[in-house]
């Protein structure tokens, strides 16, 4: 049977208005020694760890890619077809340095100069790594600027590991393009060779057909159309050097192969509608090469096979040149923006944050054990009335034991 006090049963019929901010104030003020020592408490644990923690410093430097070639020569194609497509530059230069950035032979470099696994304090040298990995810290802005932060005890040190970054970087960017370029120089050098020795068998084939037939003057509608043949006849085949140069270097397998291809099929149905006989009632301002006699078409046929052959020649010789002296150069490839410095600011700990921020946990953490401090009475007394009530309504081990049968 559940029995009440009249206490209880006054506490129970008063109504519950729950906490006010007068009783807060009451409570702060009944406990104010309680919560001010832990403020005070806590507030010097703070400090002293604030001003014991060992500093530190950020450095940090800036830096940009190189400016992209233009997107009709062959090594911008190379170096990355979407871009040399669309005209667009930036993206794949970005890239590559990035992930030469966060190399492990950069980090690996980095480790070695400067000493880190010692420095550190690491025993083994992978964990010196992940240590300088969570030390640096790399972000591309949206203007496509790499941005190296380096955090350590050491402002010196962190200035020059920065540095250091950018350094490596620009060292393993200029060994790879230095090696396509290479590549790059050793297929166009066979490929201006082979061209010259056409060019030159053209030259002799003209002279002697000029010498053996004397000179035909070909009319201007049949030079209009020798020029416009020539050109078609130039982009194929400088077409054909792309999809050369793609399939030795980027390999056969690679996606531009078949835009390359599909581009070249239609210059070629350019081609075949350039060589159709067109007729003289037909309203076409040209020629057709029906029309032609055959002495000049013959010469035709000579003169834009040296016109066409002239064309790639000159192409060639240019991306030749120019790979030749990306294969010399030895000067830095990156844009540095800003070098590292050494910090004079610390980055961390931030003390006055720290001290507001312990100052406002201590108030709440002293106010919540002032509430339990005063609460603890009311809960003991409550822990023992149910424990009371809970022992009266179990039953004794004698009452709740079975009846014994052999006992009549």
């Amino acid at each position: 049977m559940n029995t009440y006090s009249p206490t209880d049963r006054a506490a129970s019929s008063r109504p519950d208005d729950g906490w006010h901010i007068a009783d807060l104030f009451a409570l702060v003020w009944r406990q104010r020694i309680l919560i001010g020592g832990t403020v005070v408490l806590v507030a010097a644990i703070a400090l002293i760890a604030a001003f014991t923690i060992t500093p530190r410093y950020t450095a940090r430097a800036t830096f940009m890619s190189p400016p992209e070639e233009g997107g009709g020569s062959i090594s911008a194609y190379l170096r990355n077809p979407l871009n040399a497509v669309l005209k667009r530059g930036g993206g794949a230069s970005v890239d590559r340095l990035v992930s030469f950035l966060n190399s492990e032979t950069t980090l690996r470099l980095i480790v070695e100069r400067f000493n880190l696994q010692q420095h550190y304090e690491q025993r083994f040298f992978t964990y010196a790594i992940k240590a300088l990995e969570s030390a640096t810290t790399s972000v591309v802005t949206a203007e496509g600027i790499i941005v190296v932060t380096v955090t350590d005890r050491d402002p010196v040190l962190a200035a020059e590991i920065a540095n250091a970054y950018v350094d490596i970087t620009d060292s393993l960017y200029r060994e790879a393009e230095t090696r396509h370029a290479g590549q790059l120089r050793r297929f166009l050098e066979a490929r201006v060779q082979e061209n010259r020795d056409e060019l030159t068998q053209g030259e002799a084939e003209a002279r002697d057909f000029a010498l053996c037939h004397g000179v035909v003057s070909l009319p201007d509608q049949v030079t209009a159309l020798v020029d416009q043949m020539a050109e078609v006849e130039g982009e194929i085949r400088a077409l054909d050097v792309k999809i050369g140069a793609t399939r030795q270097i980027l390999g056969p397998d690679h996606y531009t192969l078949r835009e390359m291809t599909i581009e070249r099929e239609q210059l070629l149905q350019q081609r075949n509608s350039l060589t159709q006989s067109r007729g003289r009632d037909s309203g076409d301002p040209l020629l057709s090469f029906r029309d032609v006699p055959e002495l000049a078409l013959e010469y035709a046929r000579l003169d834009r096979k040296i016109k066409m052959l002239s064309l790639v020649q000159q192409l060639l010789v240019q991306e030749y040149e120019m790979a030749r002296l990306d294969e010399l150069r030895t000067v830095s490839w990156l844009t540095r923006v800003d070098r590292a410095t050494p910090p004079e600011i610390r980055s961390w700990p931030r003390r006055g944050r720290i001290v507001i921020l312990s100052g406002v946990v201590s108030v709440v953490w002293g106010v919540l054990l002032a509430m339990f401090v005063e609460a603890w009475p009311g809960m003991k007394k409550r822990f023992a009335l149910s424990y009371t009530r809970f022992s009266r309504r179990s039953p004794s081990p004698q009452e709740s034991a079975p009846p014994d049968r052999g006992a009549r």
